[in-house]
Parts: C-alpha cells; sequence; structure tokens
C-alpha cells in the first residue's frame, strides 16, 4: 500500500514533496504506514482513511434563526437528505422579504459542493451563471469543478452528474455571508462562487478567518481496508483569483 499511496501523491498532490513522503516507503505493514502518513500529511485537506469506519455526519437541514439563513453540512451520502436540502434551502432564500440577505456558513465543514450550490440556485439564477465554480491544477491550468446545465447542477472533478434545484429568481441587491474558522471545504467553495457575483451586487464578508480548505479533492480506494483523498486543485476564479481561506 505504501507504494500505492507514495505514486498516487506524486502524480497528484499539490504540495507533494518527495523527500518527505519517501519515509513512507519503509514501512512494513499498513498500520505502520497508516500512522505514519498521519503524522507527515498533518492538517491538510484529505488524507489517509480507514474504510468501513462509521461516519455519520448529522443530517440538519438549513434554517432560519433571527434574520440569517444558515447554511448546514452537506456530508451526508443520503440522496434523499440531498434532495430535501436543497428544496429547503431553495425555498428559504425565495421567502426572504427583503433585497438583502444574510447567509451564515458559520461551523459549516463542508460535504458535497454540488448539494449546497444547487440550494443557492435562486441566488444564481438572476445572473444566469453557467459554470459556479473553478479550480486550477498545480500547472495552474483552468478547470471547472460545478457547472450549471439546463439547472442540473454536475460536479466535474468526479463527474458526478446531480440534483435539481429551482428555476426561479430570487432579487438580491445586498449579501451579508458571515463566516469562522469552522467554515470549511465546500462551504468555502460556495462562498467563493457567491464572490463571483460581487461586480452585480454589494457583497459583505463579516467573521474571522475560514479553515483554508480550498483545494479540489480527488478520492483513491486503495484497497479492501484504505482510501485515500488527495488535494489536486487550488479553488479559484475564471480572473486567477486564488484564496486560501477567506
Amino acid at each position: 500500500m505504501e507504494k500505492q499511496i507514495f505514486n498516487n501523491l506524486k502524480k497528484y498532490y499539490l504540495h507533494f514533496d518527495q523527500n518527505k513522503y519517501n519515509k513512507l516507503l519503509n514501512c512494513k505493514t499498513d498500520d505502520e504506514t497508516f500512522n505514519l502518513f498521519q503524522k507527515l500529511w498533518g492538517k491538510e485537506h484529505g488524507g489517509l482513511y480507514k474504510l468501513g469506519e462509521p461516519f455519520n455526519p448529522p443530517e440538519v437541514l438549513p434554517y432560519k434563526k433571527d434574520n440569517q439563513i444558515i447554511i448546514t453540512d452537506t456530508g451526508s451520502k443520503s440522496k434523499k437528505f440531498h434532495k430535501l436540502y436543497i428544496k429547503t434551502l431553495n425555498q428559504l432564500i425565495l421567502n426572504n422579504k427583503s433585497t438583502i440577505l444574510n447567509l451564515n456558513f458559520c461551523n459549516n465543514y463542508g460535504g458535497k459542493p454540488q448539494v449546497m450550490i444547487a440550494g443557492l440556485l435562486p441566488i444564481f439564477n438572476n445572473f444566469d451563471k453557467s459554470i459556479l465554480s473553478y479550480y486550477y491544477d498545480k500547472n495552474i491550468k483552468l478547470h471547472y469543478d460545478v457547472k450549471k446545465i439546463d439547472n442540473k447542477i454536475i460536479c466535474i472533478s468526479n463527474n458526478n452528474a446531480f440534483s435539481i434545484g429551482t428555476t426561479k429568481k430570487y432579487n438580491l441587491v445586498e449579501l451579508n455571508i458571515y463566516y469562522n474558522k469552522y467554515t470549511t471545504s465546500s462551504a468555502e467553495q460556495s462562498i467563493i462562487c457567491l464572490l463571483s457575483l460581487s461586480k452585480y451586487i454589494k457583497i459583505n464578508l463579516i467573521g474571522d478567518k475560514s479553515a483554508g480548505f480550498t483545494t479540489v479533492n480527488k478520492y483513491i480506494k486503495l484497497n479492501d481496508m484504505y482510501g485515500i483523498e488527495i488535494p489536486i486543485g487550488y479553488m479559484g476564479t475564471k480572473e486567477k483569483i486564488f484564496y486560501n481561506g477567506l
């Protein structure tokens, strides 16, 4: 397994350091490889995982609190939950009576970007945005990650055609986005998508620096026991504006 990990890191990993990860090749067992990898990887986005371990993120739908819409995680694997999430967030936005919208991404650990972005479609529909999210590989070549075709959200990084959101438009003039250090991954990605609308509307960022997990990742199954998630691209805009947190 250690050679498989090393070769995949060398091929895909944005921050690959051969001297650093050469140490993996000296491991004799999978457990030894796993433990050493965890030390070497540190706090990077992604990592090496043991398959089959229970991972049941809470399924909390977006909701309104005071005058803010709370944007919750989308980590669940349940398609039924994803569809309900999108429908709920679409409706919360459309029901907002003001031309000023408050979106709260605090404590949002991410999940599936296409679910979160599909939930925000009433905003994007107003500006006819077909490509919603971009990333750049380690050669700084532009790719698009999440695209809208006939209102169907497609996550290009893993070729995953996904749910259909509303075609309705929300008339937005000003957007307040709340975030904190626990705003990570696809939550950051969704905010970056919203920032692309700053030439049309006023956008205010309110909060501390986000986690900085602003990479697009590739998932690879290594064997029946382990899988690895590798950052393969930097989140950014078509204008080559990159983000390492907000």
